[in-house]
C-alpha cells in the first residue's frame, strides 16, 4: 500500500515539474517574442531616418567639378599691352621672330612641377635632341634640333624660303605654367623655328639660317600629350 502511495506521489511531482517547466518555457518564449517585435519595430523606425539623413547629407554637399574634370580648354587671356617705346626699340629680327611664333594652351588638374617633369620624361623617352635647356618654377625652355623631315612637318612653306634648300633646323620652345586657384595649372606652349640650308639665289645676301613660320603642329602635339596623360591617370 505504501509503495502504491509513493508511486502516485512521485507521478504527481513529475507532472508538476513538467507543468512548471512548460510554464517557464512559455514565459521565456513570450519574452523573447516580445523582444523580437520591439527590435523589429525599432529597426523599421531607425532605417528610414538613417536613409533620410544620408540623402540630406548628399544633397547638402556641393559638387566638386575638379574630381571629374582632369583637363579643359584655356580661358581666353587678353594680350598684354606693349608700350610704344618697347615697340619702337624692338629690332626687326625680333619682330620677325615674334610674328612667326605660335602657341597652344590647356589647363590640367595637376601642378606645374608635375607637368614639367612629365614632358621632360617624354622628351627623354622620345630622344629629343635638346640643347640650351633651362628649367624654372614657371617655365621650361629648350632648343630642339630637327632633321629636315621634322622641320617641314612642323613649319609652313614661306615665300622667303622658296628658293632655299633646307637641310635641318631647330625649334625654340617655351612651356609656361601658371597654377590657378581651383587646383588646375594653365600650360601654354610657344614655339618658333629656324631653318638651316643654302639658297639657290646667287644674288641674295649669304645666309645660313632662315626664320620659319610654325604651323602649330608641334605646339598642339605637346598639348595633346598632356591631355591624354592626365585623362588616363585619372
Amino acid at each position: 500500500m505504501k509503495t502504491v502511495i509513493a508511486r502516485l506521489e512521485k507521478e504527481k511531482f513529475d507532472e508538476d515539474e513538467v507543468q512548471g517547466s512548460s510554464s517557464q518555457f512559455l514565459v521565456r518564449l513570450r519574452t523573447g517574442w516580445g523582444r523580437g517585435i520591439a527590435i523589429a519595430m525599432l529597426s523599421a523606425v531607425v532605417a528610414p531616418l538613417s536613409a533620410i539623413h544620408a540623402e540630406s547629407k548628399r544633397d547638402s554637399t556641393p559638387p566638386n567639378p575638379a574630381v571629374d574634370t582632369v583637363s579643359r580648354p584655356c580661358k581666353s587671356i587678353p594680350d598684354s599691352k606693349r608700350s610704344k617705346t618697347a615697340n619702337k626699340n624692338r629690332s626687326k629680327k625680333n619682330a620677325d621672330e615674334a610674328g612667326k611664333s605660335t602657341s597652344a594652351c590647356i589647363e590640367v588638374h595637376s601642378t606645374a612641377i608635375d607637368v614639367q617633369e612629365y614632358l621632360q620624361a617624354q622628351g627623354r623617352e622620345e630622344k629629343w635632341n635638346l640643347s640650351d635647356e633651362h628649367v624654372a618654377e614657371d617655365a621650361w625652355t629648350f632648343s630642339r634640333k630637327l632633321e629636315k623631315d621634322e622641320l617641314v612637318h612642323f613649319t609652313k612653306q614661306d615665300a622667303s624660303t622658296e628658293h632655299v634648300s633646307l637641310t635641318s633646323g631647330a625649334a625654340f620652345v617655351r612651356v609656361g605654367t601658371v597654377e590657378l586657384d581651383d587646383g588646375f595649372v594653365r600650360v601654354q606652349v610657344t614655339a618658333r623655328f629656324e631653318g638651316h640650308g643654302q639658297s639657290a639665289d646667287r644674288f641674295a645676301p649669304p645666309k645660313e639660317s632662315w626664320p620659319l613660320s610654325s604651323n602649330a603642329t608641334l605646339e598642339n602635339q605637346l598639348i595633346s600629350v598632356l591631355g591624354r596623360h592626365f585623362k588616363n591617370a585619372s
